[in-house]
């Protein structure tokens, strides 16, 4: 005889899919466009998939608010203060579960879940090339410059 909680969550909506939104908006970004752009090779490709990006943050509502995404950039720019330091590296990877965090919590959000996506393929490829930093937060503060002049909250 199954478990009654068992069973309820079989038979109910409970659970990811009860707070779904249902339009659903994607952006992704390929690895090869954002290798590059963290490379520093193409800042007029960094500014136009930042401003795409933003754009896609408002398509859904609720619409991603500034405040989400100082919430995280705050994070960043205070690893980007540090300097070249060997710890940047580590916190800047555990930004991943922030983000990961951030939209578990408010999965209706899906401009959230988009800058997650983004940023944690972005987080990735720094990881492999510490250099690329730099740009990451270049990129990040371009989204969010984007995201504001879009009519972001």
């Amino acid at each position: 005889m199954p478990n009654y909680n068992q069973q309820q969550r079989k038979n109910s909506s409970y659970g990811e899919s009860h707070r779904e939104n249902s339009y659903e908006t994607t952006y992704k970004v390929s690895k090869s466009d954002l290798e590059e752009i963290l490379d520093g090779k193409n800042p007029a490709k960094m500014v136009s998939i930042a401003e795409a990006a933003a754009k896609k943050t408002l398509e859904s509502k609720p619409h991603l608010t500034t405040s989400q995404i100082r919430n995280v950039y705050g994070t960043v720019k205070k690893l980007d203060m540090i300097g070249d330091r060997e710890d940047v590296l580590p916190k800047l990877i555990l930004l991943k579960p922030k983000l990961a965090y951030a939209y578990g919590r408010n999965k209706d959000v899906q401009g959230l879940r988009i800058l997650k996506d983004i940023l944690s393929d972005a987080i990735d490829l720094v990881a492999e090339k510490k250099i690329r930093f730099q740009n990451f937060c270049r990129f990040f503060e371009a989204i969010l410059a984007y995201h504001k002049a879009e009519g972001g909250k």
